[in-house]
């Protein structure tokens, strides 16, 4: 793990020291257990959990926000490093932090969004950017009207990126970002199907197949939603859909565009 900043090497008085050597060395070593490639060391999420909930019992006055407020900062540290171990020690800690009450849940959900935009913005491994969005389904799940603003800022975001950006990771992360929102913000991506019904053909005919295997699970949780619409709705985005096939199935399309298209189509007879 990268070493600890200055500002967090230390907690003021008395009450955020323990017998075990301090509070915050605790918790540290808690996070060093979440940060790894492979699956984390069993219990560490939910020992995160229990020295959170300890703490906001033990701590009194300024010192439990103090405490939060250096979690924080670690959380965004860890963020901020090039280390993929990091990165995902990062993204697991607030995964779990996103359901434990700790009495300043409003606080919490913006800071958490401002980290997953930078998240999206900045981070390139592709097992980073698939947590990442597994943690912002979370967070839209788990947030409700806080996370409306953020969610469908995300949503904007990575239709942007299908129409215009030709960056691997930003496709990639794009795909990523509007599977879990429609899966667990089902009404505010709703908004968006004909946009998105639109600019997922770009994903679903990349080159790389990472690409198209990602997308066509973000057509899969658009049908769910699609499929809760009125009948004359549904059968309008299914033929548009359908059409949009046929344009990848050429005399002269690509091997990828065939595939993307044919993966459309697995989709859409699904339906029937």
């Amino acid at each position: 793990m990268a070493s600890t900043p200055q500002s967090l090497r230390f907690l003021v008085g008395p009450a955020t020291t323990g017998p075990g050597g301090g509070s915050f060395d605790a918790l540290n070593r808690i996070l060093a257990d979440l940060c790894t490639r492979g699956n984390p060391k069993e219990g560490a999420t939910l020992a995160l959990r229990k020295h959170l909930e300890e703490e906001a019992r033990d701590l009194s006055g300024e010192a439990f926000p103090r405490f939060m407020d250096l979690l924080y900062e670690r959380i965004s540290s860890l963020l901020e490093t090039n280390e993929v171990a990091e990165n995902l020690g990062a993204l697991r800690a607030i995964d779990e932090l996103i359901d434990v009450a700790l009495g300043e849940n409003a606080s919490k959900v913006s800071k958490f969004a401002v980290y997953m935009r930078s998240v999206f913005e900045v981070k390139r491994d592709p097992d980073v950017l698939t947590l990442a969005s597994r943690v912002l389904g979370h967070l839209a799940r788990a947030g409700g009207a806080m996370t409306a603003d953020e969610v469908k800022f995300q949503v904007k975001m990575a239709l942007g990126w299908l129409c215009n950006d030709k960056a691997e990771f930003r496709l990639f992360a794009a795909v990523l970002i509007l599977k879990e929102i429609a899966e667990n913000a089902p009404t505010v991506f709703n908004v968006h199907v004909t946009e998105f019904v639109d600019a997922i053909w770009v994903a679903l005919r990349h080159p790389t197949l990472a690409i198209r295997e990602k997308a066509v699970e973000a057509l899969r949780a658009c049908l769910r939603v699609i499929e809760k619409r009125e009948t004359r709705w549904r059968v309008q985005w299914y033929y548009r859909m359908f059409e949009a096939t046929q344009d990848g199935l050429g005399k002269n399309a690509s091997v990828h565009s065939i595939h993307g298209s044919l993966l459309a189509v697995g989709e859409l007879l699904r339906l029937l």
